[in-house]
């Protein structure tokens, strides 16, 4: 970290449910993981009623129970954020009141992800709050000026909207002349904070496909796992194949099941083949949206489809285990019907991509709840073909892995470039000074 500008890299996973996310400071090789619910509320307070005081700022950013992403309290001055309100983040944002709760739409011609202002300011918040906390950490106080940032991005759409709007939604954060600058304004302390976000590059990476890259970076390990799961249920099944097997397939489809979409990347001769994936345009949140509809007949209060999702993920105390099973029967009718439309555009899939497919990988945050019900209908719509349904745990994390992969190799390559000229220059000096050879 430059005394004037602060460098990060990383992959933002921007889900219809949760935001995970990877970045890495480069200038000091502090890497955070970052997991919250996909949602803000708008107030019109200006500051906290009670800010945490600026002495404690340093205990808080260490703190993983306080989760700073998860509290993140801050307001925006940007060409994305049409107003200057400001918002409450992640966690915090599905227990407070507010004038406006904000999580995606889901329900049937719901707008471009790429257009819903929730996006941008997701992706602003979590690079500013990452800034902030490394600054306290390094620093052990809050900055006394506006913190400079430098950002480099990897960004994820659903494959229908990757098609279409890859190259306008990073524009959108790098701006018309290739650079666009957004303020942040942090205000969970007494003294709020500036920081100044600066986009220099946006990789932008179909999802589903950026989860694939990760499972490819995670080799054999992870294949070994997938082929001990598979095999503990399915004696027999596959004799012969190993890990190793699995990680030199060239032909694959993936099934990543999202709150709002569920996406059906499929990989071709170890590349992406945008003209046989596909995005059905409903997900594990249609569930929870059409729940909330019925939540009265179980004596259920749930304000959101966000509250309803966390409450569900979340391993209930003694005290609220009655309200978790109440809670877990209301969404049970609906998943039937899920799981026909994900079969449906799988086979379509398949049959799209011909007879060359070696293995299906299932996985995503919506993947875990439906798999008791998804997992028997996706083996017998496949046939011969493999399908390795991954842990929910790890699984819901792969895209943010994939899209920091994707940037980080962006990086890398444009500082190959920087340095490629010098080393010409080099080169042909040294050329210049060689004698001439003689006959």
């Amino acid at each position: 970290m430059t005394a004037d500008t602060i460098h990060l890299t990383g992959g933002i996973d921007v889900g219809n449910g949760y935001v995970k996310g990877m970045i890495l400071n480069t200038d000091t090789d502090v890497r955070d993981r970052i997991d919250l619910p996909s949602a803000a509320v708008a107030t019109p307070r200006q500051s906290p009623k009670v800010p945490i005081e600026d002495a404690d700022a340093a205990q808080v950013m260490v703190d993983a129970e306080q989760d700073f992403y998860n509290r993140l309290d801050a307001s925006f001055s940007s060409p994305l954020v049409a107003d200057s309100d400001r918002r409450i983040f992640g966690r915090a944002a599905l227990s407070v009141r507010g004038s406006v709760f904000t999580e995606f739409e889901v329900h049937d011609g719901h707008a471009s992800k790429a257009d819903q202002e929730l996006s941008k300011l997701l992706v602003l918040g979590v690079f500013a709050a990452k800034a902030l906390r490394d600054h306290v950490r390094a620093e052990g106080s809050l900055p006394r000026q506006e913190l400079r940032v430098k950002v480099r991005a990897g960004l994820a759409l659903p494959i229908a909207e990757f098609v279409a709007r890859r190259y306008g939604h990073a524009g959108e954060f790098i701006g018309g002349k290739g650079s666009s600058v957004h303020l942040v304004t942090i205000k969970n302390f007494n003294t709020p904070v500036s920081v100044r976000l600066e986009f220099e590059d946006v990789q932008v990476v179909a999802e589903g496909a950026s989860a694939q890259f990760a499972i490819t970076e995670k080799g054999e390990p992870l294949a070994d796992a997938l082929l001990a799961d598979l095999r503990s249920r399915e004696l027999g099944i596959l004799p012969g194949v190993t890990g190793a097997d699995l990680v030199a397939a060239q032909n694959t489809i993936g099934i990543d099941v999202g709150e709002g979409t569920v996406n059906f990347p499929v990989f071709t001769m170890g590349r992406f083949n945008a003209e046989a994936a596909s995005t059905l345009e409903l997900g594990y949140g249609t569930i929870l949206e059409n729940a909330l509809d019925r939540q009265d007949e179980a004596d259920l209060r749930f304000t959101s489809r966000k509250q309803l999702a966390d409450f569900l993920q979340t391993t209930p105390t003694v005290l609220q285990r009655g309200r978790h099973q109440r809670a877990q029967r209301l969404v049970e009718p609906d998943i039937k019907h899920l799981v026909e439309q994900i079969r449906r555009s799988f086979s379509e899939t398949l049959s799209q991509s011909g007879e060359s497919t070696e293995v299906v990988y299932v996985y995503g945050g919506g993947s875990g709840p439906i798999k008791d019900a998804l997992y028997p209908v996706l083996i017998e719509a496949a046939g011969d073909v493999p399908v390795l349904y991954l842990d929910a745990r790890y699984s819901r994390h792969l895209n943010r892995e994939g899209l920091f992969l994707a940037v980080r190799a962006a990086e890398e390559a444009a500082n190959a470039a920087k340095d490629a000229p010098a080393e010409s220059r080099r080169a042909t000096r040294t050329k210049e000074k060689k004698p001439a050879a003689t006959a």
